[in-house]
């Protein structure tokens, strides 16, 4: 079983360097432009199953992928890590190292969350039960299966599929938006196929 993992389309936010989270920013013009660009890119893949996070911007980038493929089922499991007090702030104008997301991406085991914000450890349980509940049992059943997501629930995902040799896989920056991520699982063992190794400098 081949898994598509991507993170969702451009949205204002992402324009404007906001910290999104869980507020349901919707894709912008540029979004949709990149969501189609990946779907052209991903055009000979007959999808069996496609699952996003039940936010906008995921919900609309897989419903443009996987258009007259496969339904798109959406699972709060793939939520984007909720940041508390520091949504909506702008992190372009401060330096990367001081950036609410810096540690999430260049060492999680360090991240501290904003107040009001979502830890590590519960990000990687999420999405571990995610993998463990939806995603093992349909080995053997899907062949190839699109999941579409948010900046840190891939890297969660990553967490939870590699553990301590995530980082090492998925590297220290968040990827771009619409960036292709595949991932093979057999027997119930997830291998890097294709990582994305394009990365944006902002959110």
């Amino acid at each position: 079983m081949k898994l598509y993992l991507l993170r969702h389309g451009r949205t204002r936010w992402n324009e404007e360097g906001k910290l999104q989270g869980r507020t349901d920013v919707p894709l912008n013009e540029e979004g949709r432009a990149g969501a189609l660009r990946a779907r052209e890119e991903l055009r000979h893949v007959p999808f069996s199953a496609v699952f996003s996070s039940p936010l906008s911007r995921a919900r609309e980038t897989a419903e443009i992928i996987a258009a007259g493929k496969a339904a798109v089922t959406t699972d709060e499991r793939l939520l984007e890590l909720r940041f508390g007090a520091a949504e909506g702030m702008d992190i372009f104008s401060l330096p990367p190292e001081e950036r609410p997301t810096y540690l999430l991406f260049s060492d999680p085991a360090r991240y501290v969350p904003p107040a009001g914000g979502e830890r590590w450890d519960e990000l990687l349980t999420r999405c571990g039960a995610f993998l463990h509940d939806v995603i093992l049992p349909g080995e053997g059943r899907w062949e190839h299966v699109l999941i579409v997501a948010h900046g840190g629930a891939v890297r969660g995902l990553f967490g939870a599929m590699f553990g301590p040799r995530a980082g090492e896989i998925y590297g220290r920056r968040v990827q771009k938006n619409c960036a292709v991520n595949i991932v093979d699982c057999t027997g119930g063992t997830f291998s890097p196929v294709q990582i994305a190794r394009e990365y944006c400098e902002g959110v």
